[in-house]
């Protein structure tokens, strides 16, 4: 008997030894795996965009655009054909927005017109900068009313360890008798993405500011930067420099620089690189910052 205890106790170790030796095995697997995916996000970009069509004055459409196959969506934007022409007409947005569901990006276009008497046309453009899965993604909102004739700020902040790799906005609400619409969306730290939010007319309305952030040890995105001057009652556009090597465009943000006289319009990432930003300027010494977000590999 004695004997036979020894051998089970034995096989029992063994058996055990054996578990434990593949549980490790499979934990560096996994390490391994994670390390390699995160090494492609910055040569593995894919840009993706959609276009559309708005023709009446205050027309208002939900655009969305999708990523292929199991890529997730990083960033996006939207450009707009023609540009706003005198007065303001043109096409701006209501939101700038990730879609977890759909696998894509959304922008809620507004097509202006002050005075509705011969509305263009006009084409948009929607862009979506997808790539690997980064993590569990947490999309901190924050949200606030802006009356008629107030700006407001909000501020929405990544938790704990997790940092920024992407940010947008919502709920903004302008046509040509009112609203409020923003005039800056833009990361301010390596957590926290700020949008800035005007009203003017008829009626206010709520401005969010969402942040998407993902689990990291360090920062996740490098900012590259540019101003232009923006023209009395005209529009004009600024473009920042390509990304530092190692990282990938793959969204952006922008700001009229404490000015309510710019309505922001459109963003996108260029094939060089860079990321332009453009703004409509209906007052007079207005700027324009583009703001460039580069993803680390």
């Amino acid at each position: 008997m004695t004997a036979n205890r020894r051998l089970r106790s034995v096989l029992l170790f063994s058996g055990l030894l054996v578990v434990l030796l593949g549980v490790l095995a499979a934990s560096s697997a996994f390490a391994g795996g994670a390390q390699s995916s995160k090494a492609r996000v910055a040569g593995a970009v894919t840009i993706r965009n959609k276009s559309f069509t708005l023709s009446r004055p205050d027309e208002k459409r939900r655009l969305t655009v999708g990523c292929p196959g199991k890529q997730r969506p990083l960033g996006g934007g939207m450009t707009s054909s023609p540009p706003p022409t005198a007065g303001g007409e043109g096409v701006y947005p209501h939101s700038y927005e990730r879609l977890v569901a759909q696998r894509g990006w959304h922008v809620t276009a507004v097509l202006y017109d002050p005075d509705h008497r011969s509305t263009q046309p006009r084409n948009v453009t929607l862009q979506v900068a997808c790539g690997p899965r980064l993590g569990h993604v947490t999309p901190p909102h924050r949200t606030k009313y802006v009356k008629p004739g107030q700006t407001k700020t909000v501020v929405a902040t990544c938790p704990g360890r997790r940092h920024l790799f992407s940010g947008g906005f919502q709920r903004t609400d302008f046509i040509s008798q009112g609203g409020n619409y923003v005039i800056e969306s833009r990361a301010i730290s390596d957590k926290s993405w700020r949008v800035v939010g005007h009203a003017f007319g008829h009626f206010g309305g709520e401005l969010t500011a969402i942040a998407y952030c993902t689990r990291s040890k360090r920062p996740l995105i490098t900012e590259v930067a540019q101003s232009a001057s923006l023209p009395a009652g005209g529009y004009g556009t600024a473009t920042t420099p390509s990304c530092p090597p190692g990282t990938k465009m793959t969204a952006g943000g922008f700001s009229g620089n404490g000015s309510t006289t710019t309505f922001l319009t459109n963003g996108m990432i260029n094939a060089d690189g860079t990321w332009t930003a453009a703004g409509y300027n209906w007052g007079s010494g207005a700027s324009l910052t583009a703001y460039g977000y580069c993803l680390r590999g």
